[in-house]
């Protein structure tokens, strides 16, 4: 019996030692090596996946350079890094973080989506999780003290960016159409204050989708209507512009939109949520739609770069792995991986301690050699501040960058003029 007695007790041991084996390991004092866990959760399917995969690859890259640092400087620990999918969906994002969490798992890199991140605040908040996103952009989410960071600037900033395009392309008189989340309200929220700003007249017709929609026939047919509408109240159709605000579900809109001759001939502006979308290039009909009227977007610019940066690195990267242009966000996954890497060398894996060191430490790791440029993060943990590129499709269909919005001066500054 005492045998039996020893062996049970031998055993449950056994269990424990393996389930805290899952999860990242405290500093010990005995100097043995360790391993300490971020994971990214990115949206590997779903509305987001082109800027998914490009955050995930980054992602990796970073990782593997953070533990080539760490030999390279005798380290006593190294990173883990875990990829996961939210599939753009919040409930899915949620789970994943919980799961995680269960883990011993207390840093995140991402979600992207606004919607996502709204959904895992909450849970952030409760158990001192902290995570950073590099393309939540909501105002909504703009929150002192939370346990959510943002590697760049809010929609307050891309709203003025968006009506600075529709007044250079001409547009007096937009008809909003975006989706009914988060991020889609709060973009469009700032991009109509602004607008007003600029003497453009909003149109009192709007086209608020559900998300998860993936049929446009009946928007596009609506959105023909409210254009006919406007050019009965004595409106030129050149005047006329849509602004589209969305992700990848923006491609069937395109593909029902191109259907509609009228359509053709109004202005259409769209956002960070489909520049460079790889979803777009490769639906032929949607793609050559968006280059005929001229489909600008706004992504967030790169700061300045140093001699030291990296974003050279980041972009060759994607380009061989995946033969494509990456989006801006995933400059600063790059360095979300790097603040949190040095930020947990600096105090362990103690979410507590890299929560008050992490501005600082962002801000003299990006002041050197930041693939996003410098990052300053303001009293709502968000980037302070930052410039938007438009991007463009060209006439062989490819994405381009024809200027630029400062968000300082509120000018557009252009390197091909377009409008």
């Amino acid at each position: 019996m005492k045998r039996k007695l020893f062996i049970f007790m031998l055993v449950g041991l056994l269990l424990v030692a393996m389930t805290v084996g899952c999860g990242p390991k405290a500093p010990a004092g005995g100097g043995g090596m360790q391993t300490y866990t971020i994971v990214g959760i990115f949206p590997l399917t779903g509305v987001l996946s082109t800027f998914g995969e490009n955050s995930a690859e980054v992602a990796r890259l970073a990782a593997a350079d953070v533990n080539a640092w760490l030999e390279a400087e005798g380290k006593n620990w190294r990173l883990k890094l875990e990829i996961d999918d939210t599939a753009t969906e919040g409930p899915v994002g949620l789970s994943k973080m919980q799961s995680w969490f269960g883990k011993g798992v207390k840093f995140f890199a991402g979600p992207m989506a606004s919607g996502v991140a709204m959904e895992c605040l909450a849970f952030a908040n409760a158990n001192q999780i902290l995570y950073i996103s590099p393309s939540s952009t909501s105002p909504a989410l703009a929150i002192a003290d939370d346990w959510l960071f943002r590697f760049c600037t809010t929609d307050e900033v891309q709203g003025p960016a968006l009506a600075a395009a529709a007044k250079a392309a001409g547009v007096e008189h937009l008809i909003f159409a975006w989706r009914g989340d988060t991020w889609g309200d709060g973009l469009q929220g700032a991009a109509a204050k602004s607008l007003a700003e600029l003497g453009i007249a909003v149109d009192s017709n709007l086209l608020r989708y559900d998300p998860l929609q993936e049929a446009f026939t009946s928007e596009a047919a609506l959105l023909d209507g409210y254009v006919s509408a406007a050019v009965a109240k004595g409106i030129p159709l050149n005047k006329i512009g849509v602004n589209v605000i969305g992700f990848e579900e923006v491609v069937p809109f395109m593909v029902e939109a191109a259907k509609y001759p009228q359509l053709r001939n109004i202005a259409w502006i769209g956002s960070d949520g489909t520049a460079f979308s790889e979803a777009l290039l490769q639906t032929r009909v949607a793609a050559e739609f968006a280059r005929d009227v001229k489909f600008i977007n706004a992504m967030n610019k790169p700061a300045e770069l140093t001699e030291k940066s990296n974003f050279d690195r980041v972009r060759n990267h994607i380009q061989e792995k995946l033969g494509r242009e990456t989006d801006a966000y995933s400059y600063n996954t790059y360095d979300i991986i790097w603040a949190l890497a040095m930020s947990i060398d600096r105090v362990g894996y103690d979410s507590v301690k890299v929560k008050e060191i992490l501005p600082e430490v962002t801000k003299e790791w990006s002041a050197v050699y930041g693939a996003s440029g410098y990052i300053e993060l303001n009293e709502y943990g968000d980037r302070a501040f930052a410039d938007y590129n438009y991007v463009m499709l060209d006439d062989n269909l490819e994405w381009f960058i024809p200027g630029y919005f400062d968000g300082l001066t509120k000018q557009i500054h252009w390197e091909t003029r377009v409008f």
